[in-house]
């Protein structure tokens, strides 16, 4: 998420920047099925994703107010990240988006076949 967007120009674009991010919706989904979790808790359930890019993407939610910290004094010092009352209200659109995929998947994938054999053609 280090490209911005013109926030004067279009006011969807923390959304936009999210969406762009391959993993931010992926982890906010992950973090609200298992909330509250921990980075290695994630880690684990993403098989694919980095420690930096998990960790990166962590911090602009967090620091976006869609997922909230708690820090516990323990030693070693433990994180938990779960989903803000302000990130919830975004759940239900990420379903939504999720939803609309499922339902018409098959679409897509045929109209990409298609569109891919007319440029063969």
């Amino acid at each position: 998420m280090a490209k911005k967007l013109d926030y004067e120009y279009c006011k969807a674009a923390p959304m936009l920047e999210w969406m762009g991010n391959k993993w931010a919706l992926v982890v906010l989904l992950k973090v609200s099925e298992n909330e509250p979790v921990r980075f290695n808790e994630l880690y684990r359930n993403i098989p694919t994703i980095s420690e930096k890019v998990l960790s990166q993407v962590l911090r602009q939610l967090y620091t976006d107010g869609i997922l909230d910290r708690q820090l516990y004094p323990d030693v070693p010092p433990r994180v938990e990240y779960s989903v803000s009352y302000f990130g919830k209200t975004l759940l239900p659109l990420v379903q939504n988006l999720i939803d609309w995929g499922r339902e018409n998947f098959d679409t897509i994938i045929n109209n990409r076949k298609r569109i891919s054999n007319d440029k063969t053609d």
